[in-house]
């Protein structure tokens, strides 16, 4: 038999702890001494081995209670209820983070916490994710389909989601400007050559993706753009891409358009 001293030392705990574990009905010793002291059994120090293990998987003192108490030897279907509360946990955290996460690249893009966007996000988030499923098999190649689980992602911290917010907030920046200025030309070329680079140079399926936005029942739950920005990045991107076919036309009369004998 073990003092309630030496058994705080073989265990690395408090002699606190045991009288806690003692008062809560957790772990109670076999016996005690004839002076009224605690002293604990082998059987008790297995059963503080367990309770030291279930802690250690993350679990609450009244969980450990009900598992030890409840289960008895019947460890399979104990540990398997427990798995299944913590993925119901993780289920929620996971859900938690991407809207901490869509929370934050809203902040970026917009400079505030824009309610409106929030609320159509959260509406988006609340569609039945099925119907979107549908409507990618439905308009997209299997080929294609590939390439879009490698787009920027709001509910994600990958690097290339993190610059896709950098640039649309580059372009909010300068949406008041003329279409062909500068900077919005800039800005047309920046997201172009980010955007080329997400579908693996893929234009015409870029250019698909690209017309989804600010469709009125917006079936693939994209970010909610304000109708100005989309006018004026719709408006840049033309002048972006008129910019680069006259580069490439060569003018008349230049070396480019002779053909050697």
């Amino acid at each position: 038999m073990y003092s309630v001293g030496e058994l705080a030392r073989k265990a690395n705990i408090t002699v606190r702890t045991l009288h806690h574990y003692d008062q809560i009905g957790l772990l109670k010793p076999s016996g005690s001494t004839e002076g009224g002291h605690r002293l604990y059994s082998d059987e008790d120090v297995m059963r503080l081995e367990q309770i030291s293990i279930l802690k250690k998987m993350g679990l609450g003192l009244k969980t450990v209670h009900e598992m030890l108490d409840s289960y008895g030897t019947d460890w399979l279907s104990c540990l398997e209820d427990q798995l299944r509360m913590v993925q119901r946990e993780k289920e929620k955290l996971e859900e938690l983070e991407g809207m901490l996460r869509v929370t934050i690249h809203s902040v970026q893009i917009e400079g505030t916490l824009n309610w409106n966007a929030m609320f159509q996000m959260i509406r988006l988030s609340q569609k039945d994710p099925a119907a979107k499923q549908r409507f990618i098999r439905e308009h997209f190649t299997a080929e294609e389909r590939k390439l879009l689980h490698k787009l920027p992602n709001l509910n994600k911290g990958d690097p290339l989601t993190a610059r896709w917010t950098e640039e649309v907030a580059q372009a909010r920046a300068v949406m008041h400007e003329d279409p062909a200025s500068p900077a919005a030309h800039e800005v047309a070329a920046r997201i172009t050559a980010l955007a080329l680079e997400a579908f693996d140079g893929n234009e015409a399926l870029m250019n698909k993706y690209w017309e989804l936005h600010g469709a009125e029942e917006n079936p693939m739950n994209l970010y909610p753009f304000e109708p100005e920005l989309l006018e004026f990045l719709n408006a840049a991107f033309e002048y972006y891409d008129r910019t680069q076919i006259e580069a490439a036309v060569p003018e008349p009369g230049s070396s480019n358009t002779k053909q050697s004998n």
